[in-house]
């Protein structure tokens, strides 16, 4: 057990945990921050070197990886902010977080712990997802899909995203979504209609992966005729939506929606004492970088208050 006493527990460090590292050391809160997986989170593991237009400051945009970089730099040179890649396997009441290795204590504890690509839980798809297999969640090496027959399933921005991505590198490709319309940007479902790479399928889902230790072909079925067809394929990318990773606090008695995402006011405060949340975790958050950044200056403002008790504590809030 680790008796040291940290004004702040961040539990993730992607975006909105590295983010409120940073805020909170302007304020001087001693800081540690736990990350199992990859420093920078989904920007990193999904779109590393994917442009992101929309972050301020940066009229030509950035790349994900870039601004990941920038985050830990800054976090790593304070002196206020420790990091240490464990992964927490449980958050208790009082601001004990558990990880495999360590127990901390913490004043204040912040959950940042985002979001993961969601499974489909089809026939065949355990069987391909790992080992590079034939089954993937997002494009991050674009170069294992030079010349291959893809399938991308999805109706969202990541979906879309990666069937543009790919159109200069596969051989073919086929975007299937189980609704009529996608719910993508407009601007990036035209210039797939546009492509004469591109095979739309609306209203059909994948209904199973078969293959001899890699993926080879596909069942698609169209939901509205019941109509299937046997398709040929080397990769497929299941952009399907992401799920909140919960696991670690499913015993600390956090509200949180039917579907995982944390319920906070907006000071980013949790029904349990002391604890926050930040970034994708968060219920109705707008799923931006630049939402999880700022979700980290709105605690870590809040945080500060909280151990400190400035004399002017919650005049924003009257």
């Amino acid at each position: 057990m680790n008796e040291e006493m940290w004004d702040v527990i961040v539990v993730g460090g992607g975006t909105a945990g590295l983010t409120t590292a940073i805020m909170c050391s302007n304020r001087r809160l001693k800081t540690l921050v736990l990350e199992g997986g990859v420093w920078g989170g989904l920007p990193v593991t999904m779109y590393p070197s994917k442009v992101i237009p929309n972050y301020p400051g940066f009229p030509d945009g950035i790349t994900g990886i870039e601004l990941v970089r920038r985050w830990i730099k800054q976090a790593r040179e304070s002196p206020y902010v420790t990091m240490k890649r464990e992964r927490v396997i449980k958050i208790e009441k009082g601001g004990i977080v558990k990880t495999e290795e360590n127990e901390y204590h913490g004043k204040t504890v912040v959950i940042a712990t985002g979001t993961r690509p969601r499974e489909l839980g089809i026939p065949g798809e355990s069987l391909f997802n790992k080992g590079d297999k034939g089954v993937y969640y997002y494009v991050t090496h674009r170069e294992k899909f030079i010349d291959n027959r893809v399938i991308v399933v999805g109706g969202g921005d990541t979906a879309v995203d990666a069937a543009l991505d790919l159109v200069d590198l596969a051989k073919e490709i086929t975007i299937i979504h189980r609704r009529d319309r996608f719910r993508a940007l407009d601007e990036n479902v035209k210039k797939m209609e546009e492509s004469n790479k591109i095979t739309i399928k609306l209203n059909t889902e994948i209904e199973e992966i078969r293959g001899k230790g890699k993926v080879e072909e596909v069942t698609l079925v169209n939901n509205k005729t019941g109509e299937k067809e046997v398709v040929q394929v080397d990769k497929i990318v299941l952009a399907v939506g992401l799920k909140p990773n919960t696991e670690m606090f499913a015993e600390l008695g956090i509200e949180t929606d039917d579907r995982g995402y944390i319920l906070t006011d907006n000071m980013q405060r949790t029904n349990v004492e002391g604890v926050f949340a930040v970034g994708d975790i968060v219920k109705g958050a707008f799923r931006l970088l630049i939402v999880g950044a700022a979700h980290g200056a709105i605690a870590s403002q809040k945080i500060y208050e909280y151990i400190r008790k400035p004399y002017w504590a919650g005049e924003d809030e009257k």
